[in-house]
């Protein structure tokens, strides 16, 4: 009989040959096969109380990193159910209480240019300093739908402002690939860039894109206070703590936007769904469906002509 030790194992070797990092994976790992051994489990089941106490959320902990742990826990489960093993699986994507924990915030045209705005004035007229770094970031994540860690990641040799493409290497799930920047875009990270240099001599010693000058990288959670403060300078509303708007709402936006504008151009939405899943660095197309749900509900307008082109995603 297998161990849970090396069910466990099994799990995370597998994640590995599909391409995954694996270094976060091998500590929920360790985490709940300590828990298992505290619990008293049988060594091939992982039963329904084990997986309730891992999912259960603790004190003052982020609802966001409770359902990270609970998505650990449901990848294991789902494993050892296909691999003939006794597992409770826990429901997909759900908060406390059955209910979603999070509705993305899809930013209007009008609340973008108040945003955008307000960072500029944050920012200042040092374009190569923190502040404008941020606020060109923002400008990055809805120009190209990136993560903003993988915006904040980027070195210089994933930088061409020459064809006008970034090399997204540090991705999730591993997933590198090649997004075309918007010529604007690109024009204010060239001064950017060219300011830093003639500014900073330490600039040019290391590999950053955005960084400061001594070569410390430009963080998420640097990005998220800027982003905080131009939303307060915009006059647009924060709810608190996991209400939002948040950064990664930009590239909901991102995804939203251009699912609008190809229902109005009369572009064939059902061929597109694999270009924008590749695009924005999806494994499938199944998240990309999620936004176009999203798309028809802030847009009922649309939703005739969703329908017939896509009426397997969006349901009468």
């Amino acid at each position: 009989m297998a161990t849970f030790r090396e069910i466990t194992a099994a799990y995370v070797a597998e994640r590995q040959a599909l391409g995954f990092k694996v270094e976060k994976a091998e500590g929920a790992m360790r985490r709940i096969c300590a828990l298992h051994d505290e619990m008293g489990c049988r060594q091939d089941a992982l039963p329904k109380g084990i997986v309730e106490a891992w999912c259960e959320i603790r004190p003052g902990e982020a609802e966001s990193n409770r359902m990270l742990r609970v998505s650990w826990m449901r990848g294991l489960a789902k494993f050892m159910v296909r691999t003939g093993f006794d597992a409770y699986v826990p429901p997909r994507g759900r908060g406390r209480g059955g209910a979603s924990p999070y509705e993305p915030h899809i930013f209007t045209n009008h609340e973008l240019a108040a945003l955008f705005s307000a960072a500029d004035r944050i920012a200042g007229e040092d374009v190569a300093c923190q502040r404008a770094q941020a606020a060109l970031v923002l400008r990055l994540l809805y120009s190209t739908g990136m993560r903003c860690g993988e915006a904040c990641s980027l070195e210089k040799g994933d930088v061409d402002l020459d064809a006008g493409v970034l090399r997204v290497r540090n991705a999730k799930n591993g997933r590198e690939r090649v997004v075309p920047m918007h010529p604007s875009v690109a024009e204010r990270m060239g001064v950017l860039k060219g300011t830093a240099e003639h500014a900073h001599p330490q600039y040019a010693s290391h590999a950053r894109f955005w960084s400061l000058p001594e070569g410390r990288q430009l963080t998420r959670g640097y990005v998220y206070s800027f982003f905080r403060s131009a939303l307060w300078e915009a006059g647009i509303p924060h709810g608190g703590r996991g209400r939002g708007p948040r950064v990664h709402d930009i590239r909901f936006t991102y995804a939203c936007h251009r699912l609008r504008r190809w229902v109005e151009e009369g572009a064939d939405v059902n061929s597109k769904m694999p270009v924008l899943a590749a695009y924005m660095g999806h494994a499938d197309t199944r998240c990309t469906e999620y936004y176009l749900r999203l798309t028809a509900e802030l847009y009922p307008g649309m939703v005739d002509q969703v329908e017939r082109a896509c009426g397997w995603v969006v349901p009468s």
